[in-house]
């Protein structure tokens, strides 16, 4: 069940989420260097902007590069299932107005879920819509090295909720990261759905299809030196997605 929580940055400055709980895992970052009320650029990731370590990571990276004339604020996998309405939440609840937004929200939106999963990411919808708004899609059955067969759904975001995000994001400079695509001899030690693949392919086209003054930076061909699980990246990988990002840091 999905409630309010609250992170304390300091005595003064508290931050608030919607979900079911906070994620305890090492991918979890809160990072500033000024008020709340002064952030030029909001760094908003799942677990790739961090991947292994943090160290070399992309947010990393991006923090070195600016942190020495802007005022940022670093949220990284706040929730366990982080999202475009984990962002869309942040953003209304704490009343933040970037001015510069950096995000890789959109592939944990919609790869594909067993229903346990999907129910930690559609409850995220009851503090501004109703999570009936949701519209979830089965996919296909998966059978799984671990848990057996599984059935697997997918969300897609009303358009209610399409409209909102980009009214809200419409206030702000946005960069947007697209997942990379794998080159085709790429090797799984995890065995991937099929659905993953189409899911990959429909995030990217749904961050293209947010109709504001938006850089989509895409990247194609990653290979194992790249990334380690078709998902995360190594530190090879993380370079190669800030040396785009950074470009429009100037």
């Amino acid at each position: 069940m999905c409630k309010l929580l609250r992170y304390e940055i300091n005595s003064a400055e508290t931050l608030l989420f919607y979900g079911n709980e906070l994620n305890t895992r090492h991918d979890f970052q809160i990072m500033t260097n000024g008020s709340l009320k002064n952030v030029d650029t909001l760094l908003f990731f799942d677990s790739r902007g961090v991947s292994r370590e943090f160290d070399d990571s992309i947010v990393d990276l991006i923090i070195r590069k600016i942190s020495s004339n802007r005022v940022f604020l670093l949220v990284s996998r706040p929730l366990e299932i982080t999202t475009w309405m984990t962002l869309f939440n942040f953003l209304q609840l704490n009343e933040i107005a970037p001015k510069t937004i950096i995000t890789n929200m959109g592939f944990v939106d919609f790869t594909p879920k067993k229903m346990s999963i999907i129910e930690k990411s559609i409850c995220q919808y009851d503090y501004f819509f109703s999570k009936n708004d949701a519209e979830i899609t089965f996919l296909e059955k998966y059978k799984s090295q671990n848990e057996g067969e599984l059935s697997l759904f997918q969300q897609a975001y009303p358009s209610k909720f399409i409209s909102l995000l980009q009214k809200l994001l419409s206030s702000s400079h946005n960069i947007i990261l697209n997942t990379p695509s794998l080159i085709s001899e790429y090797f799984f030690e995890r065995k991937r759905p099929k659905s993953f693949f189409e899911a990959v392919l429909k995030s990217n086209e749904f961050n293209r299809s947010l109709q504001n003054q938006n850089i989509v930076l895409e990247f194609h061909d990653f290979d194992n030196s790249e990334t380690y699980d078709g998902v995360h990246y190594t530190e090879k990988g993380n370079r190669r997605i800030f040396s785009q990002i950074q470009v429009h840091l100037e």
